[in-house]
């Protein structure tokens, strides 16, 4: 990515609101403890996401999955992402 506006506490928040409570065993920490601590985690999510953009490296941490396969589709596997990963997939589609 040549440019991009780094993304401001105001957009990822809006983003980190609408998002679904579901987790993964991978993450951390459960998604709805992250929204209620959002007020002081806002700002070193927003850090990531900007420095992961602007580096170009997606952090080595959020890589981790949960890949388990789904009976009712073949047995495809499906990937459980951490709750942060896809909170920076949503804000590059945002782009």
């Amino acid at each position: 990515m040549d440019t991009f506006e780094p993304f401001t506490e105001t957009n990822i928040k809006q983003l980190l609101k609408r998002s679904f409570n579901a987790f993964c065993v991978v993450d951390p920490m459960p998604t709805w403890l992250v929204k209620d601590c959002l007020d002081d985690l806002i700002s070193p999510i927003r850090n990531i996401v900007n420095k992961s953009l602007f580096l170009g490296v997606f952090p080595r941490s959020m890589k981790a999955a949960l890949v388990k396969p789904l009976i009712k589709n073949n047995y495809r596997p499906v990937s459980n992402l951490t709750f942060l990963s896809k909170v920076i997939e949503r804000q590059l589609l945002s782009i």
